[in-house]
C-alpha cells in the first residue's frame, strides 16, 4: 500500500501560515531543503488543497524557463512535471485542475483507493486544512514537521479542536537555524 506523506513547516504556537496567509517567516535554507526533498525520493504522485495546488501551478511550471533557477529547484520541477498531482477540493472547477497529470477529489476519503493502487508514496507539502482534515480521517501514514523557532501569534492553526489524535515519534533532528525537522506516524 502507498504511503501518504504530509509535511508542513510550523511555527512554534502551531500555525502554518502567519495572519496574512504568507510563509516569510518559516526557516528555508540548503539543509531544510534536503531534508524536504527526501520526501519525494519514493514518491511518484503530490497532493494539494485548492490553493496551494493553483499556487504550485502556477510556479513550477516556470521555473525550467527561469535562468536563475537553482539545480534544486530544476530538479524538483523536473519531479512535479513527472508526478500526479491530487487536489481535493469541493469548489474547484474541474475545468481548473487541467495542470499536466492532475486529478480532482471531491473528499479526502477517496484517498483510501487512490493509497491501495499501486505506485510509490504520496507527498504533501502545504495544505495546512487538508493536513487537518486526512489526520482526522485517520489518512496520514507519516506526518512532517518543520518547527520553526517563531511565535505567530495567529494566523492558520494546523491543528484546530475535535477528536483526540495520538502520534508517535519517528524521528526529531535539530537543523540550523533552530528549526527542529520532526516525524509522527498514527499512534
Amino acid at each position: 500500500m502507498r504511503k501518504l506523506k504530509m509535511h508542513l513547516h510550523i511555527s512554534l504556537d502551531g500555525y502554518a501560515a502567519d495572519a496574512a496567509g504568507g510563509l516569510s517567516w518559516a526557516t528555508y535554507n540548503e539543509q531544510v531543503a534536503a531534508h524536504a526533498k527526501r520526501l519525494t525520493a519514493n514518491a511518484d504522485a503530490v497532493l494539494f488543497g485548492p490553493r496551494t495546488y493553483r499556487m504550485m501551478q502556477g510556479y513550477w511550471p516556470t521555473v525550467p524557463g527561469d535562468p536563475d533557477a537553482t539545480a534544486g529547484e530544476l530538479a524538483h520541477a523536473d519531479w512535479i512535471a513527472r508526478a500526479t498531482k491530487i487536489v481535493v477540493s469541493t469548489s474547484l472547477p474541474e475545468a481548473e485542475a487541467n495542470w499536466k497529470t492532475s486529478v480532482l477529489l471531491r473528499d479526502p476519503a477517496e484517498l483510501v483507493a487512490i493509497k491501495q493502487q499501486p505506485g510509490g508514496d504520496i507527498v504533501s507539502f502545504g495544505s495546512p486544512a487538508l493536513v487537518r482534515s486526512c489526520l482526522e480521517r485517520r489518512l496520514i501514514d507519516e506526518l512532517h514537521l518543520f518547527l520553526n523557532p517563531i511565535l505567530l501569534g495567529g494566523g492558520q492553526a494546523v491543528f484546530g479542536t475535535g477528536a483526540e489524535i495520538r502520534l508517535r515519534q519517528l524521528e526529531s533532528i535539530s537543523l540550523p537555524d533552530g528549526v527542529v525537522a520532526l516525524t509522527y506516524a498514527p499512534d
